[in-house]
C-alpha cells in the first residue's frame, strides 16, 4: 500500500464520517455520552503470540427509536503482538555463521513484542434487546480507523546486530522498518446493559490493514465497561 492509497482510504473515511455526522440530528431523537473502558489480549492473525491490550474512550450515542443506535465515537487504544522463539542462524560481529566442532552450523533463539498505540475512531450501530425492566442486550458492530501515536519494538537475540545488540535493543514502532500509522477494520461488542446505565461487554477488534508490506492485521479482544451519561 503506497501513500496515495493510505490518503485515498483516510479520505474516503472522513466523508463518510462527515456525512453521518451531518444526518443524525435530522434523524435522532435522543442523544447521550458514553464513556468506556477495556483490558485484554492483543496480537496478529497467524503464529504471533498475544500481548495485553488496554481502551479509554467516549461516544456520543444518537437513539433512533427504542432499539437502534449510532455511537461515533474516539478512545485510545494500546495493541500490539509478540513474535516469540524464531530459530535464526548465529553469527559473529563481523557477520560470518558461526559452526560447531562437526561442521554444522549454531542457531540461536529471536524473540520480538510489539507495542502498538492508537488513537481510534469507531462508528458504531447498535441494537438494544429488551430483556426487563431497564435491562437489555446490546449487540454493537461498525468500522473503525486509527492513527499510530507512539510504541517500542524490544527484540532479543538478533544475530544480525553487532555487540550488545545482539542480546537486546530497541526501537520506535511507527517509522521503524515500515510500520504503517494508519489502520482499520471492525468493530464488535455483546453486553449486558443495567438499569443504572453500566454495560458490561466483550468485544473485539478486526484489523483489516497489514502493519507493514509482509506484515500481519491487528486483532484484539476485550472486557468492557462503558457507562451512559443521558
Amino acid at each position: 500500500m503506497n501513500l496515495h492509497s493510505i490518503t485515498g482510504r483516510t479520505a474516503a473515511w472522513r466523508a463518510v464520517v462527515a456525512l453521518c455526522l451531518l444526518l443524525l440530528p435530522a434523524t435522532a431523537s435522543a442523544q447521550s455520552v458514553k464513556f468506556n473502558v477495556g483490558g485484554g489480549l492483543a496480537t496478529q492473525y497467524g503464529d504471533a503470540r498475544v500481548v495485553g491490550a488496554y481502551k479509554i474512550g467516549v461516544g456520543y450515542e444518537y437513539e433512533f427509536d427504542q432499539h437502534w443506535t449510532i455511537t461515533p465515537g474516539i478512545a485510545f487504544y494500546g495493541k500490539g503482538w509478540k513474535d516469540a522463539d524464531q530459530q535464526v542462524r548465529l553469527t559473529d560481529d563481523e557477520g560470518n555463521a558461526v559452526y560447531d566442532e562437526h561442521g554444522d552450523p549454531v542457531y540461536s533463539i529471536m524473540s520480538r513484542s510489539t507495542s502498538a498505540n492508537y488513537l481510534e475512531i469507531p462508528i458504531l450501530f447498535s441494537y438494544y434487546y429488551r430483556l426487563s425492566e431497564s435491562r437489555y442486550l446490546v449487540v454493537s458492530a461498525g468500522p473503525y480507523v486509527a492513527c499510530g501515536l507512539f510504541g517500542k519494538v524490544k527484540t532479543k537475540g538478533d544475530t544480525d546486530r553487532t555487540g550488545s545488540e545482539k542480546y537486546y535493543y530497541e526501537n520506535n514502532t511507527f517509522g521503524s522498518g515500515g510500520m504503517r500509522r494508519f489502520d482499520a477494520g471492525a468493530q464488535a461488542l455483546v453486553g449486558y446493559q443495567f438499569p443504572s446505565g453500566l454495560t458490561l461487554g466483550l468485544e473485539a477488534d478486526f484489523g483489516m490493514v497489514r502493519t507493514c508490506s509482509d506484515g500481519g492485521r491487528n486483532f484484539s479482544a476485550l472486557i468492557s465497561l462503558s457507562y451512559k451519561l443521558d
